[in-house]
């Protein structure tokens, strides 16, 4: 039988090391006996599961026990109450947006006063919310508070009653009440122990000195507290709550450095001493750097004998270190419990993020596509579309009074739902939440070019699907490859049509405004079917429903808003903490303690944080309220005491050592940090006397010996993983004089490692005097010869762009033109005209304006004709740019309207140009010869290559031919800026004129051709021209640069070896990398066959 011994003997106990104060509260359990009903009270549930483990240690079992945080107790004991009254407890997140509804409604009916200046402000909801918690903790009245904020306070009260919520205040209140009447509770009328649980606000202490009363009147036992000593305000409370002086416990005195640090800590120095073991202060390079150095110290004390779970890292600014601590921590194979968790990309929201990015980019494919890859598409229906939307499982919110489930009962559930899923079905575009073949999803995407609303995503897809099965029809054999990898195509392609298009429906239905509410509701419904699981997302919307009357909101600020709470996820530790260095905020370090605790982040405005006083009730208001020593409110002299108390708990946290540390770089700014006054105020408490801040940074930089330039120790068997190790043993074996001490001795690298071998023999070859297959193809075997030899000049054709990359890079050329190697394409709203794109404008309406202007007889053109020439460039130009409009979907039809306005006005002089010279008659319009026949080329053109006596097959398309006097003429057209072409083919960069003159010479035999000719038909070209005319110099020309071709291909010698500044616009220094022109130029003299590109480029 369960025994009540209450005492009813209240007691405040206090002192500075956590050790003292868990060995006195272990040692009350411990004296209850095994079978006595108790209740401890602590900070955190994890303070309250070591404490009550070390009380039952050596005991056979325990009954009885019952172990709460003041907000659970508060919230366990206002249940009923609240429930009576039809009230639910609320989470921040609600309140702020409780706030933010308000804050709206306040600014519609003019009674925001002061703050309506602020009104657009996002922080201003956040502020009023924090503000309105403290007051109400602190159980002020509202109307006692300034008048504008009077009137918003009252509002605010509104509100919460209308939706039924209760803040913590009101908790607190209830469970006041609660206590205070005769009814009972499992958790009243027992014995009480209080450990380091802090007294913030009033309420809180009203809280504990009803539960106090209680046991005075008879009706509990008694309240015993043990608290550190530095927390004044807590001492203070909980004295007038319990009625009982504090007292300190008796803790021996020690000469340790430690010890001295614990009782001389912002106090007056009675003993001093030098540093010993049991205090370190040291800094690093910045802050991953110095987390780096912890993990260091944390396998070094682990090798000492110290447990992972004996050793803890207290950080005064954890949003700022938590990444750095994961990662140095993952290095180094230490594992961690971290209290807040560890946050990571969640894919669900980013999934939503990317739908509403989708939305707002017009339903960009690109955004779609991320959609798809992020591997959370739910399983299709019996159709192949997405399911339809349903009820998601219910997730509580992430609230201390609110428990959330065992890990292990969640991840059961997972697993189970996992197991029960249906077969695995060959032909399901989607199968748990991952396409089959997402790479081929996206293939299709390009192909299709879908850029656009739903109707054009419908209709590329259409055209696409008409195009695979008019090639799947011209495949003569339809059991070959090519037909299966079309059929496959056709399927892919009906997966992605029947998936994709019903969510895209569902995405350009979304409102450009709309109220909080009916964005909640859409978006929930989108998330219900295009998330597989969507509990988290919906969770998140639906902690936004008490916005639900704001706006209009529109589809931007939406997407800002959830992205902050939707692209990560924090992952909440597990309850097994056994054997992991625990991570934890110093907020969090009481009713802890550890062997060693490392503090890092003493530096200025890091620890202690800068403090300021609050923007809605500055602290003239806050101590003009606080007249009732009752119900005070926080001012900057309490947050000066919090930020040393914070330090005060993370040192007396240490039993055996504590290890300071900051950051003396700010690698994001790259400047130079000073340790804060709080790492002076360390020393002076432990050796009696305050250095400079030139003298902390020296003995601190020298304890933590972190250098920036080399991220590694100096002594290799310091290491905290295999990276470190070896660039620890580089290091050395570099500072080493004798180069013969030194051979062999990293050996190991390279077999332990075969791509870092491979990786230097390349780097070695790249940069050695000699030509090597790091080079490009040069020295190529036979085999390889001979698979180049279909690539002769005289077997294939090449085109005159193609032919001009050989000059520039011989690489170039072969990536390009033999290997085919492209950059990757991504279709998406183009914002502005790129170069490419306004040359395909450009020749598209020349050669359909020439075309017409030819049909009706208006060639040449002249001064009489030009009116109606102009009438036909106008329509040519409206029709062109509808179908640019309808392929490309500018982004910004401002930046799309007057770039045509401008090719409008280039292609209007063109014309005019045009008629001032009717002597040069146009004849052909985009010539093609080695091209298929379609519309877009001129009638003569034809499917075979041209064939040039000089051994060259070529194709191509030339823009303009034209006669005069019976002699004709290639005319390329140009978009860009001109430049000087001087010469014939300018070492081969320049081909265009000469080759397409020799092609005129081969299309039309037995007539004359004076040559060719760059026309910069635009006004960023300044409408310039180069004539280069067909002679024997050209000839002459043309013959070496076949012979080069020729030779290249015959040799297989295509080296990387560029032109200056070739590489400043190549798609390929993926490939071979920067510094190639630097690289091979000192080979430049080294090989047999580079006689034939250098005679090349010194052609005229």
């Amino acid at each position: 039988m369960l025994q009540n011994n209450g005492l009813r003997d209240n007691a405040l106990l206090h002192a500075g090391s956590a050790a003292a104060r868990q060995r006195e509260a272990a040692r009350w359990i411990s004296s209850r006996g095994l079978a006595s009903q108790m209740l401890v009270v602590t900070p955190t549930i994890e303070a309250g599961s070591r404490l009550l483990r070390r009380a039952a240690e050596g005991r056979p079992a325990a009954f009885g026990w019952q172990r709460v945080t003041l907000t659970e107790l508060a919230a366990r004991l206002a249940a009923t109450r609240l429930a009576a009254e039809g009230l639910a407890q609320s989470t921040g997140v609600v309140l702020e947006a409780m706030c933010a509804r308000m804050v709206h409604l306040a600014r519609e009916d003019g009674s925001l006063g002061r703050y309506a200046r602020v009104a657009d402000r996002p922080g201003l909801p956040r502020a009023l919310a924090r503000t309105f918690a403290e007051v109400s903790l602190a159980d002020v009245d509202g109307a006692a508070l300034p008048p504008d904020l009077a009137r918003l306070y009252a509002a605010h009260r509104r509100e919460l009653s209308r939706a039924g919520l209760a803040d913590r205040g009101d908790v607190l209140r209830a469970a006041i009440a609660r206590v205070a009447d005769a009814s009972s509770h499992p958790l009243l009328d027992l014995p009480t122990l209080l450990v380091d649980v802090p007294l913030a606000h009033a309420l809180e202490a009203e809280l504990v000195r009803a539960l106090a009363s209680r046991g005075a009147n008879g009706r509990g036992g008694e309240v015993r507290a043990v608290v550190p000593s530095g927390d004044a305000s807590t001492l203070r409370r909980l004295s007038s709550a319990l009625q009982a002086s504090p007292e300190p416990l008796p803790v021996p005195d020690g000469d340790r450095a430690l010890d001295r640090l614990r009782q001389q800590l912002f106090a007056e120095i009675r003993a001093s001493g030098p540093m010993d073991g049991s205090v370190e202060l040291f800094s690093a390079p910045g802050e991953s750097r110095e987390c780096v150095e912890i993990a260091r110290r944390v396998l070094e004390a682990a090798d000492a004998g110290v447990p992972f779970d004996r050793m803890a890292v207290l950080t005064h600014a954890p949003e700022r270190y938590r990444a750095h601590l994961v990662e140095a921590l993952r290095r180094a194979q230490i594992p961690a419990c971290f209290s807040r968790g560890t946050v990571r990309p969640d894919p669900t929201g980013r999934a939503l993020l990317a739908l509403l990015a989708c939305r707002e980019e017009r339903l960009s494919a690109r955004a779609f596509a991320e959609y798809l890859s992020l591997g959370v598409v739910p399983d299709a229906a019996e159709d192949g579309a997405p399911p339809t939307a349903a009820d998601a499982a219910w997730l509580p919110p992430e609230d201390e009074a609110i428990p959330l489930p065992a890990d292990e009962d969640a991840s059961r559930e997972e697993d189970g739902e996992e197991r029960g899923e249906a077969a695995w079905d060959p032909e399901a575009p989607v199968v748990r939440g991952t396409l089959r073949a997402p790479w081929r999803w996206e293939r299709l995407l390009v192909d299709a070019a879908v850029i656009g609303g739903a109707d054009r995503w419908r209709r590329r897809l259409d055209g696409l699907e008409r195009a695979l099965g008019e090639r799947e029809e011209g495949l003569e054999d339809p059991e070959a490859p090519a037909a299966a990898s079309v059929r496959r195509q056709r399927r892919d392609l009906a997966h992605l049509r029947a998936f994709a298009l019903p969510l895209l429906e569902r995405l350009e239905a979304l409102p450009e405004q709309a109220t909080w509410g009916e964005w909640v509701g859409r978006l929930e419904a989108l998330a219900a079917c295009a998330i597989r699981r969507p509990e988290r997302v919906l969770a998140v919307l639906r902690e936004l429903s008490p916005m639900a009357p704001i706006g209009p909101v529109g589809l931007t600020e939406v997407h800002l808003v959830l992205s902050r709470r939707l692209a990560e996820m924090v992952e909440r530790p597990g309850s097994a903490t056994a054997g992991k260095l625990y991570v934890a905020s110093t907020r969090e370090a009481r009713g802890l303690s550890f062997s060693r605790v490392f503090v890092p982040g003493l530096a200025e405005k890091i620890f202690p944080k800068k403090v300021s006083e609050d923007p809605i009730a500055l602290d003239a208001v806050r101590v003009a309220l606080g007249g009732d020593a009752r119900s005070e409110l926080e001012t900057n002299e309490d947050r000066v005491a919090h930020e040393r108390l914070a330090l005060r708990l993370a040192i007396g946290a240490a039993e055996d050592a504590v290890i300071l540390s900051y950051p003396r770089l700010d690698t994001e700014r790259g400047r130079p940090r000073v340790p804060s006054f709080y790492g002076l105020e360390v020393v002076r408490a432990v050796e009696g006397a305050l250095p400079s801040f030139e003298q902390l940074a020296a003995r601190a930089e020298d304890a933590g010996k972190a250098r920036m330039a080399w991220p590694a120790p100096e002594a290799p068997e310091r290491a905290i993983d295999a990276a470190e190790y070896d660039l620890a043993v580089l290091h050395a074996l570099l500072a080493e004089e004798d180069p013969k001490a030194v051979v062999g001795a990293a050996s190991y690298l390279v077999q332990a490692n075969p791509h870092l071998g491979r990786a230097l023999r390349a780097r070695y070859a790249k940069w050695e005097g000699k030509w090597s297959k790091s080079d490009g193809l040069v020295n190529a075997s036979d085999e390889a010869r001979a698979a180049l030899a279909k690539h002769l000049p005289s077997a294939r054709a090449f085109s005159a762009t193609a032919l001009e990359q050989l000059a520039a890079c011989p690489y170039r050329f072969y990536l390009r033109t033999v290997l085919r190697l492209e950059p990757r394409e991504a279709p998406e709203a183009i914002e502005a005209l790129d170069p490419a794109t306004r040359g395909r404008f450009i020749h598209e309406v020349q050669f359909r304006c020439l075309g017409r202007l030819r049909a009706g007889g208006m060639l040449p053109l002249t001064e009489e004709k030009l009116e109606a020439a102009r009438a036909v460039l106008e329509d040519v130009i409206e029709a062109v740019e509808a179908r640019f409009v309808e392929e490309l979907a500018p982004a910004i039809p401002r930046v799309w309207t007057d770039a045509v306005s401008d090719l409008r006005s280039d292609l209007a002089e063109w014309l005019v140009r045009a008629a001032e010279r009717p002597d040069w008659v146009p004849i052909g319009f985009e010539l093609g010869f080695g091209l298929p026949l379609t519309d877009e080329r001129d009638p003569a053109s034809r499917e075979e290559p041209v064939e040039l006596s000089e051994g060259l097959r070529l194709r191509g398309a030339i823009d303009l031919v034209e006669q005069r006097d019976g002699v004709l003429r290639a005319t390329d057209h140009k978009t860009g800026s001109a430049r000087a072409v001087h010469g014939v083919i300018e070492g081969g960069r320049t081909l265009q004129p000469v080759l397409y003159a020799r092609a005129l010479e081969e299309l039309y035999p037995g007539r004359t051709v004076g040559g060719g000719r760059l026309y910069w038909c635009t006004a960023k070209g300044r409408f310039e021209e180069r004539s280069v005319p067909l002679d024997d110099r050209a000839r002459r020309a043309l013959t070496v640069l076949v012979e080069t071709v020729q030779h290249a291909f015959e040799e297989g010698f295509f080296p990387a070896l560029p032109e200056d500044k070739a590489c400043e616009r190549c798609d390929y220094l993926a490939v071979c990398g920067p510094k190639e022109a630097m690289r091979t130029g000192h080979k430049a003299r080294g090989h047999r066959y580079l006689g034939p590109l250098k005679k090349l480029r010194k052609q005229p």
